[in-house]
């Protein structure tokens, strides 16, 4: 098998389920903030898989991580839209996430390409850990706030969208935390292996672009009754 040959699958999956979302369900309230995501995810894959046939690696690295670095705080923003959060905190998110965008663009060697495999790569990278707690801490601040308004404002908040959304963060999130579980080595590919298993991340939003949201069913109820 060529090298990065799942991630041109992926790439393929993930623009069908954007070709769908955009054939059918324009009309969505978040209709850009879901193709939005699905764009990201499906860019990186095909990012990926040019790194992995030779295509400018260090180039094209630098740009992968560009495009999944955008992922979390678009990911907290349709989390904000779902539950009706006024307070636009997400502009933090996005401020980081031009930050280390412009460093990794404007710095040659910033991300550099250490092995490539049919099933996934392996990234070294600038500034490690720094990205891992704005990353992942993004992603569990965006779970918690989640979890949090299903709980403490469950009257107030679109119930049906804001679980959907849920399992989309879980359904990426905790089978890479397994994998590390079982065998650390894995933990030196968490970049592409979780960006793997986004593409149930990817389902889930292209289901959730099938859903009507609880503030559209109310605002057709009260025009019916009028």
């Amino acid at each position: 098998m060529l090298d990065g040959t799942l991630s041109l699958i992926f790439f393929g999956i993930e623009f069908l389920i954007l070709i769908v979302v955009i054939i059918f369900n324009r009309k969505h309230p978040f209709f850009w903030s879901i193709v939005s995501l699905l764009a990201l995810l499906q860019l990186y894959q095909l990012a990926e898989f040019l790194i992995c046939i030779g295509v400018n690696e260090n180039i094209t690295g630098r740009i992968a991580y560009t495009i999944i670095t955008f992922l979390p705080p678009l990911g907290y923003f349709l989390s904000t839209k779902i539950v009706g959060w006024k307070f636009p905190d997400y502009w933090l998110g996005f401020a980081a996430a031009t930050a280390f965008s412009i460093y990794y663009l404007a710095t040659p060697g910033s991300v550099d390409l250490v092995n490539c495999n049919p099933f996934y790569a392996v990234y070294s990278w600038n500034h490690t850990l720094l990205y891992s707690i704005y990353y992942m801490g993004i992603l569990v601040y965006s779970i918690t706030f989640l979890v949090v308004h299903l709980i403490f404002r469950r009257e107030k908040v679109d119930r049906k969208s804001s679980v959907i959304l849920l399992i989309g963060y879980l359904s990426f999130l905790i089978p890479m935390y397994i994998m590390i579980w079982v065998n650390s080595y894995f933990a030196s590919t968490v970049t592409s292996i979780m960006c793997k298993y986004a593409l149930l991340l990817a389902v889930t939003l292209g289901i959730f672009s099938f859903i009507k949201p609880k503030t559209i069913e109310l605002k057709l109820g009260n025009k019916a009754k009028e």
